[in-house]
């Protein structure tokens, strides 16, 4: 397990205006990382950037592709023999910054800082800005230039759960999925990741 400061639940009572930093722990695939290592992330503004950040973070968690406090050399290492447009979202080394976008670009592998804008995700640099990380992926590995290709989730096999999950919210879309004539059980493992990246 490693050891990340997650951000506060969002269902928690608001705390005054005074900024909030709690520290947890967040599961991250042992695949990705096998040592406990500790991050510093800075203050919340306030409760809806919060919320934004823990659900993001929790979404994450279940993608396959996040890699906690990576640093930039490794993060560049891992990405240096796959093919141009694999990605990985790793956590800022930065304290003002949460998340790291690392990508195999034409040039070798590229970091860019996540940054977050008026309860949004942007690409430093970028005057594109979106309300969830993930449609912030979806965006870049979309557009013309297709900058993202795929997501990096590591060596070992994926697991058949969550290709399935994957396979689902692309067919029948995230918002339908409470639509489906499925158990609770399985609805809330599809909740778990509702993205098909």
């Amino acid at each position: 397990m490693v050891h990340h400061n997650e951000p506060p639940d969002p269902s928690a009572p608001p705390q005054d205006a005074a900024p909030v930093a709690v520290t947890t722990d967040i599961p991250t695939p042992q695949t990705h990382l096998d040592t406990v290592t500790q991050t510093h992330f800075r203050p919340f503004r306030d409760v809806d950037e919060r919320s934004l950040v823990a659900s993001t973070t929790r979404f994450l968690g279940n993608s396959g592709f996040y890699w906690g406090p990576l640093d930039v050399d490794e993060a560049h290492a891992r990405l240096m023999s796959l093919p141009i447009g694999t990605f990985l979202i790793r956590d800022s080394m930065q304290t003002d910054v949460f998340f790291t976008l690392s990508y195999r670009s034409e040039d070798g592998p590229t970091s860019v800082r996540v940054l977050l804008k008026s309860c949004g995700f942007a690409l430093d640099g970028s005057k594109h800005a979106f309300p969830c990380l993930f449609e912030l992926l979806s965006f870049y590995m979309k557009s013309p230039k297709r900058s993202l290709k795929q997501p990096y989730r590591g060596s070992a096999p994926q697991n058949l759960q969550e290709l399935c999950r994957r396979a689902v919210v692309k067919t029948y879309g995230k918002e339908n999925l409470n639509k489906l004539p499925v158990s609770t059980v399985l609805k809330d493992f599809l909740q778990l990741y509702p993205f098909s990246i």
